[in-house]
């Protein structure tokens, strides 16, 4: 399985990358019969109330970030760039559907690269390391112990 599928890790000159329906793969009978799922469909339903306009449901182990843009309309506003996200959006849009409304995915879509919790904890130490390094360099304690007051 490639992790990341439209930005193979990189980012473009513009910043970012998007998704459009037709990218969305196709869906077998059993997916279509797990995105019918009665309380799945009262969720989105829920989402879509005009009270919750505006409202944004991050769908954190699915990887991708859903906002209600008013009259039935759910925008995907971001997504992780992984074969699972993208799966897992298809199967959300089929639910939306059945809820009644629609997704809307390009331009409003911001596709990141996907970054393994490892490769993201390698990035996390590098930087604690370089902020350290540059506290040091001032001659100040890279210990921090509250807020700072101007």
């Amino acid at each position: 399985m490639e992790e990341n599928i439209m930005t193979k890790g990189t980012y473009t000159e513009a910043g970012y990358i998007t998704l459009s329906e037709e990218q969305l793969p196709a869906l077998s009978a059993t997916e279509l019969h797990a995105a019918a799922a009665p309380d799945d469909i009262q969720f989105m339903t829920d989402l879509m109330a005009k009270e919750n306009v505006g409202r944004l449901q991050w769908f954190e182990h699915l990887g991708f970030t859903l906002q209600n843009a008013g009259a039935g309309v759910l925008r995907c506003v971001y997504m992780v760039d992984h074969e699972i996200a993208v799966h897992s959006l298809a199967m959300a849009n089929e639910t939306i559907v059945l809820a009644g409304g629609r997704l809307e995915l390009a331009p409003y879509t911001v596709v990141r690269p996907f970054v393994a919790n490892d490769q993201r904890d390698e990035v996390e130490a590098s930087d604690d390391q370089l902020k350290a390094e540059h506290q040091e360099a001032l001659g100040h304690d890279s210990t921090v112990v509250g807020m700072e007051v101007a």
